[in-house]
């Protein structure tokens, strides 16, 4: 049985929980023993973001030192937005956090290797998905979703057109609407130092989103917690109640219905 280590990331397991219990039981049903290890916290994109380089170093190297003492098959992470700062930032932040602190230049550069190795074993949610097989889903209905990719995941992993062929795959007819690929204003430490320009982009995607919601898409889905939160945010503030889910509870749902009509 293959075995994967789930990155759960900050937001999932302080505001979203039900979504890392949602990856868990998909994982489970396509044959995944499931290990999550408990001492992994905060990638430390926020404080790298910040320009906090020595706070974001240590969050770096201790996420290193928790996923690469696991002998999981794979790491799969629920965030695009915190896969890509593992994966693309990591190396060349331990390199030169290493060096502006002092450190020897063969330390920073094992730092970076050892980062590098961890990256190499971690792959997206959606990204994951979409190189298993799909259960079969016997005569589920389709459903029109709206369907959001964070900048990280579309410009920085490239993997928006995995997610959407696996959301596909499992019934879901993708609403077209304007401006798709526009940011939705969160960026992290971005929406807390420029929160006027931040609540315009997300109210811009929200007036965008209303024509998906209008052709009849019953949800938002996107793999990346810091843009639901920050749109279904604002959608709450305007009193609008539209359901928002993270790709894993959407695809749970969709096999938990096909258990159900194939009992």
């Amino acid at each position: 049985m293959a075995k994967a280590a789930l990155f759960v990331t900050c937001l999932v397991d302080l505001f979203e929980p039900q979504t890392g219990h949602a990856a868990v039981e998909v994982l489970d049903r396509h044959g995944w023993q499931v290990e999550v290890l408990g001492n992994q916290t905060c990638c430390g994109q926020f404080a790298y973001n910040a320009g906090h380089l020595q706070e974001a170093r240590a969050m770096a190297q201790h996420f290193v030192e928790v996923f690469e003492s696991s002998d999981a098959d794979a790491l799969i992470g629920l965030s695009g937005s915190c896969t890509a700062m593992v994966i693309h930032e990591y190396p060349d932040l331990l390199r030169r956090a290493g060096q502006s602190r002092g450190d020897s230049s063969e330390e920073s550069e094992s730092w970076a290797l050892r980062a590098q190795a961890v990256g190499e074993r971690l792959v997206e949610f959606g990204e994951w998905l979409h190189h298993e097989e799909s259960l079969p889903l016997p005569a589920v209905k389709p459903e029109t979703v709206a369907v959001h990719h964070g900048c990280h995941m579309r410009r920085i992993l490239g993997s928006t057109e995995e997610t959407d062929d696996v959301l596909r795959s499992y019934g879901a007819q993708l609403a077209e609407y304007p401006d798709a690929e526009q940011c939705c204003g969160f960026g992290g430490t971005y929406s807390m130092t420029e929160p006027v320009v931040s609540t315009k982009l997300a109210d811009a995607k929200r007036t965008a989103l209303s024509q998906a919601k209008a052709a009849g898409a019953s949800c938002l889905v996107s793999g990346d917690w810091g843009c639901l939160l920050h749109l279904s945010g604002r959608m709450q503030h305007e009193g609008d109640s539209w359901p928002v889910l993270h790709v894993a509870e959407w695809i749970n749902q969709r096999e938990k219905m096909s258990a159900k009509k194939g009992e």
